[in-house]
């Protein structure tokens, strides 16, 4: 079962008030511990705490939640990766470093960096199907992120390039004010980009020797944790082998890890993935390296699996907004 740090399930105290409901009684109907809540190092699943979401959404759009949820957090709800952050030498660092350690807030990869040509974005998914509580969340990640571009740098006015989102009900007044740009809506996942000038602006608490302190205390925090579903990993391991080799498919790894294609749909559902996302991320990944390396475009395609040049044209052009062979020569 999917869980997070009792610290991020907390921030449905101050929303719940602001909402006109008794936080309490909240955490009774929706089935979570009002006791663990307040402990640093507690765990707490993430399906009561979606369920007390869509409680609050009977009363809030999801728009305004999600920024309720962002400048209403406990100051300890990312704990010592924050603390990383703080100390790292620029945000960019920062980010990358408290990505790292994210299982400290919640079990998977939810957040992710991908540097870009002039800039970088920064991407996060809710786990498990789809449903309403999943909106206010991304609407949390993605404010939180552009504080933390403001708070840190201290470019207070720092607006992001691009701001996009697969879903929101209801008005996006508030969410365009806050970021300062429109919001693009049926774009999965959740996303925000920032300048390569905001993202390596100098962070002025930077301390190597605090970093590496905050760094040593996140790994054993880490080690304390029960141990992480390993599907994943054994999913992107098996399409990593099997892209060059033709051989990737959703059945063909089911087998592989010994399960079957069904079980292996929902256990990715439940990361908040999809086995057409893992390849699809997995090429993304790759697929630079390779053409930076020079190699020929025809060569790159059959490396990653494509049956034809032209899907790796098509591929790169959404990813990248670059052809192939822009890539490979270094041109934007």
């Amino acid at each position: 079962m999917t869980d997070i740090a009792a610290r991020m399930a907390k921030r449905l105290l101050p929303a719940a008030s602001a909402a006109g409901l008794d936080p309490e009684g909240l955490c009774r109907a929706c089935r979570l511990d009002w006791r663990t809540l307040d402990d640093p190092h507690g765990r707490v699943p993430l399906a009561p705490m979606l369920d007390g979401i869509d409680t609050l959404l009977e009363r809030l759009d999801p728009a305004s939640l999600g920024l309720l949820f962002a400048t209403s957090a406990p100051p300890d709800a990312y704990h010592t990766p924050a603390l990383v952050m703080l100390a790292s030498e620029t945000l960019r660092e920062g980010f990358a470093r408290a990505f790292e350690l994210q299982r400290l807030w919640g079990d998977g990869d939810r957040f992710g960096l991908t540097a870009l040509e002039k800039a970088a974005k920064i991407t996060f998914r809710v786990p498990g199907p789809r449903r309403p509580a999943h909106e206010p969340l991304e609407v949390c990640a993605l404010a939180e992120t552009l504080l933390a571009v403001r708070g840190l740098t201290g470019r207070a006015e720092e607006v992001p390039l691009e701001l996009e989102l697969p879903s929101l009900a209801g008005p996006t007044g508030a969410l365009e004010t806050f970021f300062g740009r429109p919001v693009v809506l049926g774009k999965t996942p959740a996303m925000v980009a920032f300048n390569n000038e905001a993202l390596d602006a100098p962070i002025p608490t930077a301390h190597a020797l605090y970093r590496s302190i905050f760094e040593k205390q996140a790994i054993e925090e880490l080690a304390t944790l029960p141990e992480e579903d390993d599907t994943l990993a054994r999913v992107r391991a098996f399409i990593g082998r099997g892209l060059a080799a033709g051989s990737f498919g959703l059945e063909r790894c089911a087998a592989a890890i010994s399960t079957s294609s069904r079980t292996l749909e929902r256990r990715l559902a439940e990361r908040g993935t999809t086995y057409a996302n893992e390849v699809d991320t997995i090429r993304r990944q790759r697929a630079e390296l390779l053409l930076r390396e020079g190699r020929p475009v025809d060569e790159v395609a059959a490396l990653l699996g494509y049956s034809e040049r032209a899907a790796l044209h098509r591929a790169c052009v959404r990813w990248y907004g670059r052809t192939p062979v822009q890539i490979r020569d270094g041109r934007t």
